[in-house]
């Protein structure tokens, strides 16, 4: 049965069985026998040929959902169990319920990285949904709002997620971010290929790659071992200079950079001086690098939280040629950043990883 905006409703009857699908996808399941709907579990990813089901009458969708037709995404969502929903769900259904809060774009960039940060997502949905009907109730105005959920935030997660920092990230980011973490070469005839690679997936952080470009290029760049085998081995990633020699460098994009322990070592010594000499106003190789300005975005753009698109236009088409990100930040995120190498480097050598890779998006 067609139902709306390329959703269709087919049985599944030797399952008992009603599959919502969307362009042939499978997104949501009635269950016929107990008489409930889930999201399904890949939803979006496993595509059915609808002409191979059988058709469902709108009497049967009536009866699924308790009476009113379904006529957009949403009235399937809240037939599903708030667990079961993904972010991008739980926005909508806020977006849908309290327009006049999620409709203001402060509100709503708050209230997606409060769920992107939340352990138990749902859970902190279910206390969004109180807080703005409370709001609601008592005529609260976005700033009061923003506020409220800035303190549950804390409340929920333990940490200000909202504090004023260059942002290591636990685990894989599939963004603009570099993945690290300790690793092992298992085939050595191509250490970029799928398979040639070990890594310890629970050890691995992933960093911006404007952050990258800022603050660790200067030390990645200096240590990169062109001679080291892993890093010669990576087939496509090298390169013919004038005089028609094979050159080796450090890749950006979906490339295996290895780093042995003791070039890690390196790196963290001098990065140690350089937070010395930012604290005692002194210079060292590094400092003056560390002024100029790298990467696609500002790290001061990473920060507002309460910009407009048009700000951040105009933000970047006039974008300083000098970083100008507090001291105190860039001591803070080298500080963190030395912790996690060295924690990965020793718990990569007990399980026996001897190097450490860098891979951009």
């Amino acid at each position: 049965m067609k139902l709306f905006d390329n959703y269709d409703a087919v049985m599944f009857p030797e399952e008992n069985l009603i599959f919502i699908t969307h362009y042939g996808y499978i997104y949501y399941i009635y269950d016929l026998k107990y008489k409930h709907w889930r999201k399904h579990h890949n939803a979006g990813n496993d595509r059915i040929t609808i002409g191979n089901y059988q058709d469902v009458n709108e009497q049967e969708i009536r009866d699924a959902v308790s009476g009113k037709m379904p006529a957009k995404e949403t009235d399937f969502m809240r037939l599903c169990k708030p667990l079961q929903l993904s972010i991008q769900n739980m926005l909508a259904l806020l977006g849908e319920d309290y327009p006049n809060y999620m409709n203001d774009r402060s509100v709503y960039r708050i209230v997606h990285a409060f769920l992107e940060e939340s352990n138990i997502r749902y859970k902190s949905y279910l206390r969004l949904n109180t807080l703005f009907n409370n709001a609601r109730s008592i005529k609260q105005d976005k700033e009061q709002v923003i506020d409220q959920i800035k303190k549950l935030c804390f409340e929920v997660i333990g940490r200000d997620i909202f504090k004023k920092e260059i942002k290591i990230v636990d685990g894989h980011d599939p963004s603009s971010y570099f993945w690290i973490m300790p690793v092992r070469v298992i085939d050595y005839f191509d250490t970029n290929a799928v398979g040639a690679v070990a890594g310890m997936r629970h050890l691995e952080i992933s960093i911006e790659e404007d952050d990258v470009a800022q603050y660790l290029t200067p030390f990645l760049f200096k240590y990169f071992d062109v001679a080291l085998k892993a890093n010669k081995r990576r087939a496509g990633s090298y390169w013919i200079d004038d005089d028609g020699n094979e050159r080796v460098s450090f890749e950006w994009y979906l490339t295996h950079n290895f780093y042995t322990y003791d070039s890690m070592m390196h790196i963290i010594r001098d990065i140690n001086d350089t937070i010395e000499a930012l604290l005692s106003g002194n210079n060292n190789e590094y400092t003056a690098v560390l002024k100029e300005k790298r990467g696609t975005e500002t790290n001061k753009l990473l920060y507002a939280k309460n910009l407009s698109d048009e700000q951040i236009d105009e933000y970047n088409n006039n974008r300083p040629k000098e970083d100008d990100t507090e001291m105190d930040l860039i001591i803070d995120f080298y500080r963190r950043f030395v912790y996690r190498i060295e924690y990965m480097m020793k718990v990569g050598k007990e399980n026996g990883y001897d190097l450490i890779s860098f891979m951009g998006p």
